[in-house]
């Protein structure tokens, strides 16, 4: 049963990557997302705001008509409005209700709208429709003037799966891509999705441009942290198959003097082609790939729960010494090796597993205490 538990809990702890995507930080949901959930969805213009209340009237109503005490009129107490209270008369606004509490009252977000904003509401794809059809909308406002336009596009590809996102890929518009991606008046948070997205591309001239513009990211050498470098690498997979993987090997993976962050950014990468890269790299090179970083004690608990994850039972002959190596002797390492031990199947396993248990029995036990996972029950 221990060895059931570890092996699950060696999988779990180093879950597949999110469907959406993975190099997108903290995407919130977007406008059409918020109304699909929203019980109340409507157009409305600020009429005017007493002490504790705000007045609408209402333009247009999009969802839960049948919650509208008036169809016309909208009076909200401040203290039912959760954003947007301040404002001002005369100006569009996106009004949003979801229920609340026992009562179920309706607690509202308001999202104030220019004529840009109203346009790119009223004309986008409804929540249901065909994703695809969707995001080929909102790549025309990718990085728009408008703000509020702007981050609601970026959120809507960041919240899409990545099959998805590559359904559209002859839609893109990459020419501004390879822009926005060295431009740093451009959010950081972006950059990461607009690397992954330089490398779907389909036409012979945007590949070879794209490839340039990765190619350079990868090679330029960097002080600080790289917002989106994830991104760029895993684009620069997508795009480059096995000769991006050897190029990012020799400039970060073999490279002793490669920063931790980088490699950090690395890891992603080769996570995210194992799970989404349809085979374009052998697992056998993938697999050699994240050994490299075994090399690194600050890495190499994560690289050894991939292995396993991935199966490569190769590798035991690579992790097992790491077991008393200096720099490596830590909780969160042991454990990784004391669950790659329990899942790999093979007999020698085992046999050091045994050995190891013999030969630092506490170690052994705190790791294998700290990787059981609780009862169903709980």
């Amino acid at each position: 049963m221990t060895r059931l538990v570890l092996v699950s809990a060696v999988i779990l702890s180093c879950a597949a990557p999110a469907a959406a995507c993975p190099f997108c930080t903290a995407v919130q949901p977007s406008l059409s997302e918020r109304r699909a959930d929203a019980a109340v969805a409507l157009v409305a213009e600020a009429v005017r705001s007493d002490d504790d209340r705000r007045h609408f009237t209402v333009q247009k109503i999009l969802a839960g008509a049948d919650a509208l005490a008036d169809p016309k009129q909208l009076a909200l107490g401040t203290s039912d409005i959760t954003d947007g209270a301040s404002i001002k008369p005369g100006q569009l606004a996106l009004a949003l209700a979801t229920r609340r509490g026992a009562a179920a009252k309706l607690s509202w977000e308001i999202v104030p709208l220019d004529e840009v904003g109203y346009a790119y509401v009223m004309r986008s794809p409804a929540p249901r429709s065909p994703p695809a059809e969707r995001l080929a909308y909102y790549a025309r406002y990718l990085e728009h003037a408008n703000a509020l336009v702007a981050e609601d596009a970026y959120r809507e590809f960041g919240n899409a799966p990545y099959d998805v996102v590559a359904l559209v890929a002859d839609r893109l518009p990459y020419a501004a891509m390879r822009r926005w991606i060295v431009d740093p008046r451009i959010p950081e948070a972006h950059k990461g999705f607009y690397g992954l997205a330089l490398g779907l591309a389909t036409s012979d001239a945007d590949r070879r441009a794209n490839e340039q513009v990765l190619r350079q990211l990868i090679d330029a050498s960097a002080d600080d942290f790289r917002a989106g470098f994830d991104g760029v690498l895993g684009g620069y997979l997508v795009l480059e198959g096995s000769a991006g993987l050897q190029r990012i090997d020799e400039r970060l993976l073999s490279n002793d003097k490669a920063r931790s962050g980088d490699l950090r950014h690395a890891m992603t990468a080769l996570r995210f082609i194992h799970e989404f890269g349809r085979g374009a790299i052998p697992a056998r090179e993938l697999n050699r790939a994240m050994r490299k970083l075994l090399r690194r004690p600050e890495l190499a608990a994560p690289a050894i729960v991939d292995l396993a994850r991935w199966q490569d039972w190769d590798a035991l002959a690579e992790i097992v010494p790491l077991f008393d190596r200096a720099g490596y002797i830590d909780p969160a390492t042991t454990r990784a090796i004391v669950g790659y031990l329990s899942a790999c199947p093979r007999p020698e396993a085992a046999e050091t597993l045994a050995r190891l248990r013999r030969q630092s029995p506490q170690r052994i036990a705190e790791a294998e205490r700290d990787s059981l996972l609780p009862p169903a029950s709980q």
